[in-house]
């Protein structure tokens, strides 16, 4: 790529020295023959220079996406290790501009810029060698104003950046915005809140727009100042060469070169001035990715456990949590569960039994306290290894816009059809995968349309399934489910649970009909804690209260 550009610049520097002497010799009347021949080099030199050109072009557009390819994937495998609270702080349309968006926004700094730049640079030292070498004075006048020139550009590079950033800035808003909108568009449309999204739309655009108008007035100043700068200079050559012609010192052809070199010359500024504005265009991004790397996870990877094999114990030592500083969500939790046995966790909207799935899974670590499985402290192992051996299925479950067979295996290549239909038939789900209209090339879309909330868990259970989890965490899974669905998953889940230990945290008592232990949380607290068959014996256990209460009503009791 060196190699085209320096033959490029030098085949662009050569074609003005050309033309000087096919007008020099037209002037004393040379044989055509010759003007031919000048005329066949002249024409030569300016498409051979085209083609390398071109061939330098386009290495460096490989050497871009190459180079931005990797950056992406780098910051995409960075933000994904990074705790929950950090996905808190930004919404996906958000991230996606930072992660993609500001990410192109360097691709024409890595494919043009050092080609553009090095290029022009060159090709301007070689202009000024080559006239103050032929002609001192004039050459001396335009270092001059080069130097000026790059004093000037540099001074008002600075003020750019902080526009440019502010508009990249907006644009992310806007972005996050139309991530979120979209996402509750139903619930929006039925329940009146079209007006809100038109307004905070309205609102985020007239920040987007304000942001756009400065920083592109900054542009068409900067671009306005460089032309009158390069103009001027343009004019004063012309002056020096009408005097010098007048004084017999050039001729019409060294007139012509000049005015060559100096356009060039202008093209060449101009051309670097434009790659000047990509740099602090780049730098706003750079400096928006360098946020995003410098970003450090709550949640540190430990150096490493040897977890026991088969069934693991699940131990919380005085655990406490919160979101938020001086917002407890869990309060001084302690409880432990065998290899093997079921806790069923039961309470109101926002007594914390979510947040308890998420420490187990080092989401998130406890504000103060311990949590163990299989004895050993989940702060020490490692982050992928704990994940592993914990399987969960929600009541929201994550699909792709992709086959069936893809959904579940989650593209891994090493799972066959002869697993995933063992899978199927050790769940007892034949008859869901039966009822499927292409079986497991049957296509899913990520929205979750054509697909019941029921197929749905059916599918997360066969997910869990293959991965064979040690801890198995059903959250609410069964919440939306209809009576007949429900008992299949239920069904399903009670498979799962065989040789495993298990978490169900219930929306419906019947859900925990088959655990061993109880968990009634509120307010972040345990308020009671037993065997099943005991509380349920009890007189004063409110789980007993609430299975009262639903014998009563004939109907299932919503937690």
């Amino acid at each position: 790529m060196i190699l085209f550009l320096f033959t490029s610049i030098g085949l662009q520097l050569l074609n003005p020295q050309i033309l000087r002497v096919f007008i020099d010799t037209a002037q004393r009347n040379t044989d055509i023959w010759v003007l031919t021949r000048i005329g066949c080099i002249f024409l030569a030199v300016a498409i051979g220079g085209r083609i390398v050109a071109a061939f330098a072009n386009y290495w460096s557009q490989n050497v871009s996406l190459y180079a931005t390819n990797l950056l992406r994937a780098d910051l995409a495998e960075h933000c994904l290790r990074l705790d929950r609270s950090f996905y808190m702080k930004y919404s996906p349309g958000e991230l996606i501009e930072r992660v993609d968006g500001d990410i192109n926004g360097l691709s024409s700094f890595f494919s043009q810029f050092v080609v553009r730049i090095l290029g022009s640079g060159l090709f301007i030292v070689g202009i000024l060698v080559l006239v103050t070498w032929q002609y001192p004075w004039i050459g001396m006048v335009l270092i001059v104003y080069m130097l000026l020139g790059l004093t000037l550009f540099t001074r008002l590079q600075k003020v750019g950046k902080s526009a440019y950033k502010n508009s990249r800035q907006a644009k992310a808003n806007m972005s996050g915005f139309w991530g979120e909108a979209l996402g509750s568009l139903e619930d929006m449309a039925v329940n009146g809140g079209a007006n809100y999204i038109l307004h905070r739309y309205f609102t985020l655009q007239r920040q987007e727009r304000k942001a756009d108008v400065r920083s592109e007035v900054y542009w068409s100043s900067y671009e306005g100042i460089c032309e009158l700068f390069f103009t001027s200079c343009t004019v004063l050559v012309l002056v020096m060469a009408a005097y010098l012609f007048t004084q017999g010192v050039l001729s019409i052809g060294a007139i012509v070169l000049l005015l060559s070199y100096a356009t060039q010359l202008l093209t060449n500024t101009f051309d670097i001035t434009d790659q000047l504005d990509t740099l602090q265009r780049a730098t706003a991004s750079i400096e928006r990715i360098n946020e995003l790397y410098h970003t450090k996870s709550k949640v540190q990877d430990g150096p490493g456990v040897d977890f026991p094999a088969g069934p693991l114990a699940i131990t919380f030592e005085d655990v406490s949590f919160e979101y938020e500083p001086d917002q407890p969500v869990l309060q001084h939790l302690s409880f432990s569960a065998k290899p093997g046995e079921l806790i069923g966790v039961i309470g109101r909207t926002g007594s914390g039994k979510t947040t308890i799935a998420r420490l187990l899974l080092r989401f998130y670590d406890p504000t103060s306290g311990v949590i163990k499985l299989g004895a050993q402290n989940v702060c020490d192992a490692h982050i992928d290894d704990l994940r592993e051996r914990i399987g969960i299925v929600t009541q929201d479950v994550q699909l792709l816009q992709a086959s069936l067979r893809d959904n579940i295996t989650l593209f891994d290549p090493s799972i066959d059809d002869t697993r995933i239909l063992e899978a199927i038939y050790a769940l007892g789900l034949e008859t869901w995968l039966d009822a499927l209209p292409a079986g497991l090339d049957t296509k899913l879309s990520s929205d979750g349309m054509g697909v019941s909330a029921g197929e749905a868990q059916l599918l997360a259970c066969v997910r869990v399934f293959l991965r064979d989890p040690q801890l198995l965490i059903f959250d609410e899974a069964t919440s939306r489910l209809d009576p007949a669905t429900e008992e299949l998953v239920t069904h399903a889940m009670l498979r799962l649970f065989d040789n495993r230990t298990g978490i169900v945290i219930a929306h419906r008592l019947a859900t925990i009909a088959h655990v061993h232990h109880i968990m009634v949380l509120h307010a972040g607290q345990i308020v009671e804690f037993g065997p099943r068959s005991e509380l349920a014996a009890s007189s004063t256990s409110r789980y007993a209260q609430l299975l009262h209460m639903m014998d009563s009503d004939s109907e299932e009791v919503l937690l």
